[in-house]
């Protein structure tokens, strides 16, 4: 579900992930700085749907800091009539054992609710800043059950 280019931001980055970056104008974390996961797909593996409802959560690797934000498949950001375009670890509601939901959807939800938009076509973007797995995330240092879970709730 959560793919990561682990050496985007180094010298040894492939490519591919050079085009990409070169394309988007991104600039990619450095290996120290964190890594950036993405998810095109739920955790059931199915591609991210507009007219489903996720829950995302409720925990995250171990970082400083981290952010989620919506995409586009291109890497940017999706205009909405809220204008939220992502969390922040420090202003997300949390459950009372420090876990949290966020949830992903087309209509205004309770809580943390990150608006889907008008994009067809999606992903969710995990951004980890000052992250020990920075350095272990190309020999497969990511743990899947530390990465967030992306729930499908239902659809319309």
């Amino acid at each position: 579900m959560w793919r990561v280019a682990a050496t985007a931001g180094s010298l040894d980055a492939d490519p591919y992930t050079r085009a990409a970056l070169a394309r988007s104008g991104e600039i990619p974390l450095a290996l120290g700085e964190g890594l950036k996961l993405v998810a095109k797909v739920d955790s059931a593996g199915r591609p991210l749907d507009r007219r489903c409802v996720y829950r995302v959560g409720s925990t995250t690797p171990a970082s400083r800091y981290w952010t989620l934000s919506l995409t586009d498949l291109d890497g940017y950001p999706v205009e909405n009539a809220a204008e939220r375009y992502g969390f922040r670890s420090s202003e997300i509601q949390r459950n009372g054992d420090g876990g949290f939901s966020i949830y992903v959807a087309a209509a205004a939800h309770a809580g943390n609710w990150l608006p889907i938009g008008r994009v067809q076509k999606f992903a969710l973007a995990l951004r980890l800043y000052d992250t020990p797995l920075a350095a272990t995330a190309g020999a497969g240092g990511i743990e899947k059950s530390s990465a967030p879970r992306i729930e499908r709730e239902g659809c319309a």
